[in-house]
């Protein structure tokens, strides 16, 4: 185990599709930072302490990456879409440890599958939600039948990430969602867009991180 605390396993994958809408902005480089909050179940109320409760995502052309606190660990998420490449990047500043994950093809898979496959239908409802303008859609998981209210802007456009990308095939970039990852339901909302220019070498591993495979990575965080 990582120091005195577990690093949950969350956020691993950035996985960008490309956007659908017809936007009036396109945004290729800068900063977007969403709000999250937990709908836990019983037996993970444990987690909350460790959940992100703010994700800011960096994303460049076809690379992306999220940053985020969790216990004892500051964790970067990246991702190609056009090499499929994820990664996490792993800073663990009381360990003096620096970790860099790769993930092969079939884990990327599987935490795919993991990922509820939503079905919509747009309504007609227009609101201003956080400056943008948005229409509601309302989304369906056909595997639990829950269906759940979404608000969706064609103001900008963005690659999708982590956070939106369950949502992100209904016409528009996600302001306000309920979406999915590592098996929490979340509620998310955009706080904050920038486009600004990300640093150059942000997106890979500089050489003083020790490299892992996902399976060595859960062992030793004591994971199975």
């Amino acid at each position: 185990m990582i120091a005195t605390k577990r690093i949950t396993i969350f956020f691993l994958l950035i996985f960008s599709a490309a956007s659908i809408a017809k936007a009036q902005k396109k945004i290729t480089e800068g900063t977007i930072t969403y709000s999250m909050a937990y709908d836990l179940p019983a037996d993970k109320q444990m987690m909350a302490a460790t959940l992100p409760t703010v994700v800011t995502f960096y994303f460049r052309g076809d690379s992306t990456a999220a940053i985020f606190n969790q216990g004892v660990a500051t964790i970067k998420g990246v991702s190609v879409l056009k090499d499929n490449f994820h990664s996490l990047l792993i800073d663990i500043p009381s360990s003096l440890k620096k970790i860099a994950v790769v993930l092969t093809p079939a884990e990327v898979e599987q935490e795919k599958a993991a990922i509820p496959q939503l079905t919509g239908v747009r309504g007609t409802e227009k609101q201003m939600v956080d400056g943008y303008n948005c229409t509601k859609e309302m989304v369906t998981d056909p595997k639990s039948g829950a269906t759940y209210e979404i608000w969706l802007t064609n103001d900008i456009e963005v690659p999708s990430n982590s956070i939106s990308r369950p949502v992100s095939m209904f016409g528009g970039v996600p302001v306000k969602f309920v979406t999915f990852n590592s098996g929490l339901k979340i509620n998310a909302e955009i706080r904050e867009m920038k486009e600004v220019p990300i640093p150059a070498g942000f997106f890979t591993p500089t050489k003083e991180y020790e490299r892992m495979t996902y399976t060595e990575f859960k062992a030793m965080n004591g994971q199975n």
